[in-house]
Formats: C-alpha cells, structure tokens, sequence
C-alpha cells in the first residue's frame, strides 16, 4: 500500500499532506493525516486513522480513503470512507484474501490493489467501488509482485516484479511514464531503474539506476530529446569492473514449489570453489538481484554465495519447518552444476538469517564445515521473554503465529537445544545491546557449545545492537568473518 507519509496536492503549491504519529513505547498511537502549510509550518488535521499502526491510501482530490493498520493479534484490519466528511468503515473485503489498496483510478471510482490468498502470489487487481467488480490485471505462479508502478498520485501503469532480474509488467502503455520507463529499461541494460521525481511539466526526470555491480546511479532525463545526463553514484569509490556477476537460477521442492536465488560468483572463477550460502533475516524479507556489500566482500576474497528466497521470504507463502529443506536445495543445485566444492562450504546469516545458519549446520551436519552467526536467534521459546517485539501491543501474537505455540516444536527447531547434533565450529557475533535478538541468544549458544566443549570463536561489542553501526566494529567484524571463513574453507 502506498502511505501518504507526504503527498503532493494538484494545484497547490503552498501544502502537502503529511502522515503524523506520536512517538510512544507498544505502538499504539492513532496516525493523523495532516495539511503541511510547507512555507509557515502550519498544520491542520483532515483524518485520524481507526486504528493503530495505520498506513493511508488518499484519493486523486487529497482526501483519504483507506486505512490498513494492525490489532493485537496482529490480524490485518481495513477500513474505508466514501468521500470527504465521511467516517471510516471496515472495508468489506475478506482481510484473509489479502486485499491491499494500491492507488485510485483517475475517477476515483476504483482502486486498485494486490489480493492473494494461502494458495496463489498476489495478483494486481482493479476493484470497482460502487459494483464491488473485482478484475484480475496480472498474477505470476511464483512470487507477489514487489510493488506497483504509479504515475504521479495514484494512477498505477505497471508492476516491478524480482522473481529473476528485476522487470516491469506495463499494464497501461498509452500513459507517457510507462513509455519512458521501458525505454530507459533498454537503454540502461537491464538494470534496474526507478524514476524517483519529475518538474511539473513532465520534460525532465531523476532517474535511479542500480544493478549487482552498481551501488546506484542518478541521471537526469530529458524527456523531450530523450537523453540521459549522469548527475551523481551512490558510492564512487566502487569500481564496478572488479566485482563478481549475480546470476539467478530456479530449483524446484519436493512438494512442487519453485524457488528462485542467486549465485555470485569472483570475477574470472566459475567452479570448484568454496561457498558461502547466506540465508537472508526475517523471515519475512528476501534476496533481490541487486547490490550487496557483503555479497561482493566475499566474492573478492573468492568465494562463491549462494541465496535463496525460502518459503516464507516476502511474497513466496508462509514460513515453516521446510525453510532449511529449501536451503539445502539451493546448495545442492551449486554443487550439481560444479559451481560449489562441496567439501568446502561455509553457511552465514544475520538475525533470522543466524538462526539458519546454525540450524542448518544442525539439521544437515555432515555439510557445513563451518558455521556463523550474527545478531541471531538461537532460542525460539526465549523470543516470549527476552527482546522488543514482545514489548509491542501485537507481539504475543505475531510469535504465535510464526513460531506455532506448541513449546516443544519450538525447542525442536532451536539451536541451543540441539547442539548434540552440530559437527561444524561456529562463529559467534552480536551487539550486547540488541533488542531484536537479545543478547541473552548469543550467551545461550555460547553456554551451550562450552558445556558440549565444542569449537567457536567469540566476537561481542558492547555498544552495538541488531547490527554493528560503528565503522571500527564493523571492520573488525569483517576481517574476523574472513579470517574464519579462510580457516575452515578458504583456498
């Protein structure tokens, strides 16, 4: 959904609308929409949101329309109003369908939104508000879209979709946006492209351009003799020639699901080499074609990675028990294609990422040979007691539904109590100060793996929370990863 937190009104140059909450502990706080008089800072509220935790949906005249926020059991709830003066009702929709507004058409009749279900990807759809028509644009088999593609306010032309390389479904050609934006899609070659802002005129555009070697590049388009004048690099200092190329590849589960992931593999080399599988955090987030740090860091030191977007990435279903199954799909795919040396092969992940690494090393142990985790989670039932999504109104139930409230699969699919089965060292990392994944994780791995006199290396900065921040830390914590990873797998 699209959230006004500021939203440009048609022919008024003086204001624009604002999304406005108060900052408060458990996040229960109503949002307000606010009329920002930009040039005397004056304020005054058009609409308070039903409901806590809320994001806006305004129409084509300013006025907002829908709201979609939270409740304490972490259930998605929708609200409507019909105009302006009207009050908010709950939208009728079935919420389990996974109806999310998007934009308004020009007349302010429909709305368009993304709806899926357990079974199938969300598709775009356009929604007729006063016939309550529903009409399907377009649904991949794999993956939900990324986000949909508008033009000025509302007016949505296409869909961003990440399944391979980034590409763009154009369901409206006629508009003048869709055109320049598949154009400059081919002459950017492929990469992918993002038209940030434009003058009120149309005539000239801050295009985004970003791939696996480009940080991010701005340009500036002139619409009218379609030309491209380079305007700044996110970070000049990368030389894009010396990074590793990011290939996507699909595998397919037992079950029949297709998956997509990456490999990225050191400039000139393209088998027999050791491999990082990095598993993303979340669960709910996902790998993108697109440029990491981290990703080209081991890339330069040789080493092949390998990711994935497992059940329960952003947009491909549900978490579960498989997620590990589908990590292991993914490397055994490296190795088949020659890509990946199996006997050297190293898992890494961060957060929920930590989690699979050690999971991982625990439930197929016989192929890592070694393993590392930073800022993870290493104890399920320790996430009701310790750290801050506990403290948030919805936490109780979010936990519920991701980790299933029975005690004993919990520690079932926990590191700290499953040590018996882990062959591979382990290096620990995380920020004392982590609210996250609280630090009591990394002392509860810890005392485990010292009970069982296993091998780890310790690395813990006191000052540092969900991540390192402090240049010097972070540093640190990259030369021990690779000092690591060369111990136990390097060439």
């Amino acid at each position: 959904m699209r959230d006004s937190y500021w939203t440009k009104l048609e022919g008024d140059r003086k204001h624009v609308l604002i999304t406005k909450r108060l900052m408060k502990r458990g996040g229960d706080v109503l949002p307000e929409v606010i009329k920002l008089n930009v040039y005397t800072s004056k304020e005054r509220r058009i609409k308070r949101a039903p409901i806590s935790d809320s994001q806006f949906l305004v129409d084509n005249d300013g006025v907002p329309r829908f709201a979609v926020g939270t409740d304490k059991n972490n259930d998605t709830k929708i609200y409507y109003s019909k105009g302006k003066g009207e009050d908010w009702q709950p939208f009728e929709k079935s919420v389990e369908n996974e109806f999310t507004p998007l934009s308004f058409s020009d007349d302010n009749k429909s709305v368009y939104a993304l709806k899926g279900d357990a079974k199938k990807p969300q598709g775009l759809y356009r929604y007729d508000l006063e016939s309550s028509k529903e009409t399907l644009l377009y649904r991949s088999e794999i993956a939900d879209p990324s986000y949909a593609i508008s033009s000025d306010l509302n007016e949505v032309y296409g869909l961003r979709i990440d399944e391979d390389y980034p590409t763009y479904i154009f369901i409206k050609l006629d508009t003048q946006e869709a055109k320049l934006h598949k154009a400059l899609i081919t002459a950017f070659n492929g990469d992918s492209v993002q038209i940030t802002s434009k003058t009120e005129d149309g005539k000239l555009m801050v295009v985004h351009v970003s791939g696996d070697k480009n940080p991010g590049s701005f340009y500036l388009f002139n619409t009218e003799t379609m030309s491209a004048r380079f305007l700044l690099a996110s970070n000049k200092r990368i030389d894009s020639k010396a990074l590793g190329n990011s290939e996507p590849f699909r595998v397919k589960t037992k079950d029949g699901l297709v998956l997509n992931g990456y490999i990225t593999l050191p400039k000139g080399k393209t088998n027999n080499l050791p491999t990082v599988v990095l598993p993303h955090g979340g669960p709910h987030h996902r790998d993108y074609w697109s440029y990491d740090p981290l990703v080209q860091m081991l890339a330069n030191e040789g080493y092949a990675i390998v990711q994935v977007n497992f059940r329960g990435s952003t947009g491909y279903g549900k978490w579960g028990t498989a997620i590990q199954d589908d990590i292991n799909l993914a490397l055994q795919y490296a190795i088949q294609t020659g890509v990946t040396n199996k006997d050297k092969v190293c898992i890494f992940g961060a957060s929920f990422g930590g989690y699979s690494a050690l999971q991982s090393a625990i439930r197929y142990p016989n192929t890592y040979q070694c393993a590392i985790g930073y800022v993870g989670v290493y104890d399920l039932p320790m996430m009701y007691n310790e750290g801050d999504i506990k403290s948030t109104k919805w936490g109780d139930a979010y936990l519920n539904k991701t980790l299933g409230l029975s005690e004993e699969e919990q520690k079932a699919q926990s590191p700290v109590y499953n040590l018996d089965k882990l062959i591979a060292p382990v290096l620990i990392i995380h920020g004392e100060e982590d609210q996250r994944a609280h630090f009591e994780h990394a002392l509860a791995l810890k005392e485990g793996l010292d009970k069982k006199g296993h091998s780890y290396e310790w690395l813990v900065k006191e000052k540092e929370g969900h991540g390192f921040y402090n240049e010097d830390n972070i540093l640190e914590a990259n030369k021990k990863i690779l000092s690591f990873l060369d111990k136990y797998i390097g060439q």
